[in-house]
Parts: structure tokens; C-alpha cells; sequence
């Protein structure tokens, strides 16, 4: 794997896309990494053109050295935050579209050109095929997430009834009954009879 391969990777910065609108006019911004020959395209259509530039590592160093970046991982880590803000911008001039990544003066421009007509269909293939197996994916997800919720629902449930019904039987219960006090003089052998007296002896006067 190329250095500029792995940092792209790393970066996540492979397959990200975005949808900016310029006036009533949408395109959709987005990057595919060449396994082949291990290079990073930047690109955008309207949807039925399309604009892109390409880079290899000499490539991604000239366009970081024009925003003064000293690092590729600063420089594509900024590129992901943009896309992830929604910080982006387009502007067409004649064949070629301007990409304008983040605000102010941590701005970076790219400069993306428009393709051949070959070219042009095989990347709408490609981004076509890819959002739509990342919809699917997202959609298999949640159907999983769904489930496991349903799940956890139907275990709570089965939970509050099992505490319902030992409440209910510890109320049948009731509380042990207490034993009725002995009143006073009565015998502790036999409560129904009075205790008798201790014998005192005669006594004389």
C-alpha cells in the first residue's frame, strides 16, 4: 500500500460525498481512491456532467502547499471536515468548476475539469452503484437496530409482568399476624384462666 494510498484511508477520505447547491442549481461533490495505481480523485457532477481533478502524492503535496498545510493528514483531515460541515461551495466558469472547501482564510480551492463523455459515464456508474449499496447497508442496519429494540421492548414487558404478579401475590399474603397482647393477671400456661396467687404461708397478727 502507497503512503498516499494509506493516509487517504486513514483519513477516511475515500469515498465521501456531499450535495451543494449553487442558485437552483444542485451538484453533488465527491472522492474516489484508484486501487490500481493508487490515486485520489476529487470530483462533481450536476448529474449529467461531470468535473474532476486527480492526485498522486507530488500532486497532494502541491495542493496543500498552496493552503500552507505542512502535512497530508492535516490537509485531508481538514478536506473530511469540510464535507462533514457542509462547508462547501461551487462555482462554473466556462468547462471547468470550482470546489471551494471550508471558510475564510482556512478556505481551499480546487480546480475540477470537465470530463470525456467515456469518462463521464463510468464515474455516474460508479457513484451511481456506490450510494446506493451505502443505502442498502444503512437500511439493513436500522433493521437490525430495530430489532434488537423490539427485543429489549418485549423483555421489559415480560420483566414488569413478572413484578406485577409478585406483588400481587405478596399482597395475597398479607403481613404475619400479631400475637393478641395477654392481658394482665392471666395465666401464661392457660390465658383463659387467671394466674394464682403465690402462697404465702400464716399469717399472724
Amino acid at each position: 500500500m502507497s503512503d498516499l494510498k494509506s493516509v487517504v484511508k486513514n483519513c477516511k477520505v475515500e469515498s465521501v460525498h456531499a450535495v451543494v447547491e449553487n442558485g437552483r442549481q444542485k451538484f453533488l461533490c465527491f472522492t474516489r481512491l484508484s486501487e490500481e495505481d493508487s490515486t485520489w480523485f476529487v470530483l462533481a457532477s450536476d448529474g449529467a456532467d461531470v468535473w474532476r481533478s486527480e492526485f498522486d502524492e507530488d500532486g497532494l503535496d502541491a495542493q496543500r502547499d498552496l493552503v500552507n498545510i505542512s502535512t497530508s493528514d492535516a490537509f485531508l483531515t481538514r478536506f473530511k471536515n469540510g464535507f462533514t460541515s457542509g462547508e462547501l461551495a461551487v462555482a462554473r466558469v466556462g468547462t471547468k468548476l470550482t470546489l471551494t472547501i471550508g471558510k475564510g482564510s482556512s478556505a481551499m480551492d480546487f480546480d475540477l475539469f470537465e470530463t470525456k463523455a467515456a469518462e463521464r459515464k463510468t464515474e455516474l456508474q460508479n457513484v451511481l452503484f456506490r450510494m446506493a449499496e451505502q443505502t442498502l447497508m444503512l437500511e439493513t442496519k436500522l433493521s437490525v437496530a430495530n430489532q434488537s429494540l423490539e427485543k429489549l421492548r418485549a423483555q421489559k414487558t415480560s420483566t414488569s409482568g413478572m413484578n406485577a404478579l409478585m406483588d400481587l401475590g405478596t399482597k395475597k399474603l398479607g403481613s404475619p399476624a400479631k400475637a393478641k397482647p395477654r392481658k394482665t393477671g392471666m395465666s401464661v400456661v392457660n390465658p383463659s384462666s387467671r394466674k394464682r396467687k403465690a402462697a404465702t404461708g400464716v399469717v399472724f397478727d
